[in-house]
């Protein structure tokens, strides 16, 4: 297979930085991870369309009538299975790789932290009596040791540290150098459709690092930037990466379920790929925080996974795989979830909902369709490189 060099992240002051072989551990998984999204996971809909579903019609008499029955036979194929199993090692391979990367990265970054902190533009409020939603405790998302939620000590900044290379890498480039590719994609969509929008209070639920939350200082430098989310040491890491690219952000560590600020306090209200790592019920009660606090006139505005309900059966296997296999327990339930449904029953008017579509590249640049992916796209593995963006005004 053709080598690609990926380009590496934006080196900030707190970016970890890799020795020779961790790099070229790194080039090798990414080239995996593309050659299998290119040459490897499209092979299976031949298998299922060749293969697995004419077994089940002659056995059963008639086509698979779900997904799930569509699941159960892909994964009795030994082509299913073997690629299953190389997707799940790489994504070990990928996460072990930058473990190692950001231990031996720490003492610096942590001595940066601590140097940011006593002349930061922004601000960092962690909650000492914070309590972890139990959904996000449970489990470590994409598998990335920590997850979000680890925080060892006062100091800690191991799981921004990881998160900051790690994802980079996860996503194959796709979320751009600085990871800021979503949220421009954001602005640039919310330029185009509301030129005259100027928000002058703007909140990002469940920023992490502030990949998704720094970018909107740049486009808005008057508003005023907030940033929420549930681990200490990836606020604390993201406050430092905020510092080291000199935009003031506000940190807050707190649940989207229960925002601590004032109704009808924020102008936009943001999230980049939360709602799939989040419980159904968690997802509902963060999507009428995020209503409460808009003023009148303000907009909600997202992007994630597709909505999968007019994929066929074999799209909705492929999709949905990383629930089962992946570390990803709520991912299905949120490709199950119309947006619209979403977004209404959490207050909104139909009448103001924005849907849009988009594509993505290497290099992080993104590509607005008007109709969902799959016309485009039949073969969607993991939707990480397509997401939706969806929204609404509070009327």
């Amino acid at each position: 297979m053709a080598i690609i060099a990926l380009k590496q992240p934006f080196p900030h002051d707190m970016m970890p930085l890799p020795t020779h072989d961790e790099h070229a551990r790194e080039d090798f998984i990414v080239n995996l991870k593309m050659h299998m999204a290119d040459h490897v996971y499209p092979y299976d809909e031949t298998v299922y369309e060749k293969k697995a579903k004419p077994k089940f019609v002659k056995e059963k008499g008639r086509a698979p009538a779900n997904s799930d029955e569509v699941h159960r036979l892909m994964m009795a194929e030994p082509y299913t299975k073997f690629w299953s199993a190389i997707a799940r090692n790489m994504q070990e391979m990928l996460w072990d790789n930058q473990g190692r990367i950001a231990e031996h990265e720490l003492p610096r970054i942590q001595t940066y932290v601590k140097r940011a902190s006593n002349s930061a533009k922004g601000t960092l409020k962690l909650d000492p009596n914070f309590k972890m939603p139990r959904y996000i405790d449970a489990v470590d998302i994409h598998a990335m040791p920590g997850g979000y939620q680890t925080t060892l000590s006062d100091e800690d900044v191991f799981v921004g540290a990881v998160y900051d290379r790690g994802a980079y890498y996860y996503t194959k480039g796709m979320a751009g150098r600085w990871g800021e590719g979503g949220a421009v994609a954001t602005i640039n969509l919310m330029r185009d459709m509301f030129p005259d929008f100027k928000p002058k209070r703007i909140l990002d639920v469940g920023c992490a690092i502030g990949w998704t939350t720094t970018p909107w200082r740049d486009a808005f430098p008057d508003a005023e930037i907030h940033g929420i989310d549930v681990g200490g040491a990836l606020l604390r890491y993201g406050h430092g990466r905020a510092e080291a690219l000199g935009k003031a952000v506000h940190f807050h560590q707190m649940s989207g379920e229960d925002l601590k600020f004032e109704d009808n306090y924020f102008d936009l209200v943001f999230s980049g790929g939360v709602f799939h790592e989040t419980s159904n019920t968690g997802a509902r009660k963060m999507m009428k925080e995020m209503h409460r606090v808009l003023k009148p006139g303000g907009l909600t505005l997202h992007y994630d996974i597709p909505y999968g309900g007019e994929y066929g059966l074999h799209a909705q296997f492929m999709l949905n795989w990383d629930s089962y296999y992946n570390a990803e327990p709520f991912w299905r339930q949120w490709t199950a979830i119309n947006r619209t449904e979403f977004l209404t029953t959490a207050g909104f008017d139909p009448s103001t909902i924005i849907d849009a579509w988009a594509d993505r590249d290497h290099d992080g640049t993104f590509r607005l369709f008007p109709k969902p992916f799959d016309d485009i796209h039949p073969n969607p593995r993991g939707g990480i490189g397509r997401p939706q963006f969806f929204g609404a005004w509070k009327k």
